[in-house]
């Protein structure tokens, strides 16, 4: 768009954005009654004159109308109401809605090359031979050795039909793709089939997917003889109202799932029409339980479709619509609350569990020294780095003195010993790739503890099970 952006236009947009974040009759009868501006679109207009007139650099009309849009939208002090440039805009609908213009595959840096890990299956990588373990050093012609897998992941995706050439390393050898991108919708339904009558799903996000894959696990576990589910919904976000809702109807049975509660006191209810589940359910929840997950958990929770489990959840009971305004971006706005079905707003207090089984607070690594990843540390150098380092190679029980901040023999071979276990070259130096090791050491040793909130779930749903189906 030309910088030249005529004041009338500036004027017209102000007005159309303050119809939605404003309110409308008031700026209506305002205008309708005197014929002319109202006395707070007039003082916009002349800070934008102003503006113009006296700052030092030439002002892009657009970028300022911009900022115009996102103080008002900070102005409303709402955490969750937020404004979006164009590209920001279009990148969080992407990662919202779970489907984006792309080629299939899921990278890593390793090795200092950007690595496949996994190629979705039927996606356009696959067609084209791409496979997992090949290196990409080139796109569209340039190298892109040193990028971040953020910078690749940026530029391997585009619009559905567009065309991206891909070059890997292979065994050696030097492979090129021409590969048409697609439309890939990423699958946020996780499950297995535990034995013992018992199923697990975890949902991590409520996006455009995520009913069609739970219908077909769902389908899985009836044909395998699941009674019973973990449904695990821990540290999701939340999403689509109606993603959720529709989840709901498959565990709630007939009766109110959500209320959704308006500025002027009108309330929504969305309802479930289902017969009662044939399935046993155990809801695993957290802190990091939220928005959408909440309805979901609030509806069997007041419903007594299952029996929640875990730790009280995040607290957000607020509804939020999103609106492109095309050239300026797009704004995310709050404009309703919600209600569980027995009316409880949850907002700020969260939901609490049937059972609560609080994880254990503890963290090993949280008074380990801090270390500079960025810091080469090498054979005879000495310093805080270094006790960091030592710090963690002793909690990977690879270092077996007390710490003490000097890079000597036990150290080296220590450091040589992870750099075997992760596939690295055995150089003892510790560098970027030897920092990124060590973090994934300790997060694989970490996870491995036992998940004693999963544990307490499929105990609970045994004894469900032992109940209904006693002779």
């Amino acid at each position: 768009m030309k910088k030249s952006f005529s004041i009338y236009k500036l004027c017209i947009a102000i007005v159309l954005v303050l119809i939605f974040v404003a309110n409308p009759v008031t700026y209506g009868q305002a205008a309708a009654a005197t014929g002319k501006i109202p006395d707070e679109i007039y003082f916009l207009l002349q800070m934008e004159n102003f503006l113009k007139t006296n700052y030092v650099n030439d002002i892009d009309d657009l970028e300022l109308l911009r900022g115009a849009i996102k103080g008002m939208v900070e102005a409303l002090d709402d955490p969750y109401s937020e404004y979006y440039t164009p590209s920001e805009f279009k990148e969080f609908i992407e990662s919202t809605s779970g489907n984006f213009g792309g080629i299939g595959v899921v990278i890593t840096l390793k090795d200092k090359y950007i690595t496949v890990v996994s190629v979705l299956s039927g996606s356009p990588a696959e067609k084209v031979g791409i496979k997992a373990g090949d290196r990409i050093v080139e796109i569209d012609g340039s190298d892109i050795t040193g990028l971040s897998t953020a910078e690749v992941t940026k530029r391997i995706k585009g619009d559905k039909g567009t065309k991206v050439n891909i070059g890997v390393i292979r065994d050696g050898e030097t492979l090129k793709f021409e590969v048409e991108r697609d439309i890939i919708k990423i699958n946020p339904v996780e499950y297995t089939v535990l034995g013992q009558g018992i199923g697990y799903i975890k949902i991590n996000e409520f996006n455009e997917n995520t009913v069609e894959n739970l219908d077909k696990t769902l389908d899985v576990f009836s044909k395998n003889g699941v009674l019973g589910i973990v449904l695990d919904l821990r540290n999701n976000p939340g999403g689509y109202l109606d993603q959720a809702v529709e989840v709901a109807k498959r565990f709630v049975p007939r009766g109110p799932i959500v209320n959704i509660v308006s500025k002027e006191g009108r309330t929504q209810s969305y309802l479930s029409d289902s017969d009662p589940s044939p399935f046993s359910l155990v809801v695993l929840v957290n802190g990091g339980s939220a928005s959408a997950s909440e309805i979901l958990a609030g509806a069997i929770k007041d419903r007594k479709a299952g029996i929640i489990v875990g730790e009280r959840t995040f607290g957000k009971g607020m509804v939020q619509r999103t609106l492109s305004l095309g050239s300026l971006g797009g704004i995310k706005l709050t404009t309703a609350y919600y209600t569980t079905p027995n009316g409880t707003n949850i907002n700020n207090t969260g939901i609490e569990p049937d059972v609560v089984v609080e994880t254990d607070k503890s963290n090993p690594i949280k008074d380990f020294t801090p270390f500079n990843m960025e810091k080469t540390l090498s054979y005879g150098n000495i310093g805080l780095e270094v006790l960091g380092v030592q710090q963690r190679l002793k909690f990977l029980d690879l270092f077996k003195a007390e710490p003490d901040g000097v890079f000597g023999p036990r150290t080296l071979e220590a450091v040589k010993a992870l750099q075997r276990r992760a596939g690295l070259p055995v150089t003892g130096v510790v560098d970027s790739n030897f920092y990124r090791a060590l973090n994934d050491a300790i997060s694989e040793k970490l996870s491995s503890q036992e998940d004693i909130q999963l544990r307490k779930a499929i105990d609970i749903l045994k004894q469900m099970l032992k109940s209904r189906y006693a002779a």
